[in-house]
């Protein structure tokens, strides 16, 4: 939001909160907003929705009240989105249990935020919730992007970040109860750690399975079959039992920025920024993975 939209909000807040307030006892007819949509390619392309500001809001209170009760249920390598866990943390628990495990499955489902099946979430939802209280604004909620009247939720809202990681968590359940190795996922990227193939190739049967059952699909092309002790792409990163280090793509893709900004003139000080920033994050999963 720039300056002067947020100098609008603080100039009106109180009444905004009420009515914010009494909005969301309207339940499913909470009047939800028209999304600002926009183009992001970092590295794949994809569809951002952004709520108005005061649904963000709404938004927030939403994930303050369900995040704890929905992340209970998610398995301790369950990565994304989730305080004090993390893209690096993933990346040095990967490094770790590459040393026990040396084979690794990749899975990737296809177009996931797209296929989350409405239907589902909320059977999911109303299972571990202690009451209904929610109900009727999550159902509108679900309801409020045109384009997914049934399936799908917007990428770009807090609450999608939430359902998402939670819709998965039977599946979880499942892969770590019954994997004979080290399993971690990372929104809708699976890896599976494994010293026995044949029971790996029989996991993986089933999780298609099981996907079939949540209206996802688990396409060939994206189950990818490393070999013993090879290098795994993960989240940015070429991962080995030794360490990591950036995927080449992304070391590229720094220094083309890089050169973009000493060609438009950027200040130093915002120069020494950027080659710090990319630095702390290309060295950190490496380094704390010693102390293992």
């Amino acid at each position: 939001m720039s300056a002067l939209g947020a100098h609008k909000v603080y100039m009106k807040l109180d009444a905004m909160r009420f009515e914010l307030a009494r909005n969301l006892r309207l339940g499913r007819d909470y009047p939800w907003g028209e999304h600002r949509e926009f183009f992001v390619a970092d590295p794949k392309r994809r569809l951002i929705s952004a709520a108005p500001f005061i649904d963000r809001v709404a938004h927030r209170a939403l994930f303050h009240v369900m995040d704890p009760l929905l992340d209970k249920h998610l398995v301790p390598t369950s990565f994304a989105c989730r305080t004090g866990m993390g893209n690096s943390k993933a990346v040095i628990t990967l490094v770790r249990e590459l040393a026990h495990d040396p084979y690794v499955v990749k899975l990737d489902v296809a177009k996931y935020f797209h296929s989350i099946s409405h239907g589902r979430l909320f059977e999911k939802i109303r299972a571990v919730f202690p009451d209904d209280s929610l109900n009727d604004l999550i159902f509108g909620l679900l309801k409020s992007h045109p384009d997914y009247e049934k399936t799908g939720i917007a990428l770009g809202n807090l609450t999608s970040q939430l359902f998402a990681n939670f819709y998965l968590a039977d599946i979880d359940t499942f892969l770590y109860a019954e994997l004979q190795g080290a399993y971690l996922r990372y929104m809708d990227d699976f890896v599976l750690c494994c010293r026995d193939k044949k029971h790996t190739h029989e996991l993986v049967k089933h999780v298609v399975h099981l996907g079939h059952q949540e209206r996802l699909r688990f396409p060939v092309r994206k189950r990818v079959w490393v070999g013993k002790n090879q290098p795994v792409p993960f989240l940015g990163f070429l991962v080995t039992k030794y360490g990591s280090v950036p995927l080449g793509r992304n070391q590229q893709r720094y220094e083309r920025n890089m050169n973009a900004a000493y060609r438009e003139g950027l200040c130093r000080s915002r120069i020494a920024e950027k080659e710090v920033s990319f630095s702390a994050w290309a060295r950190y999963p490496s380094e704390h993975s010693l102390f293992l």
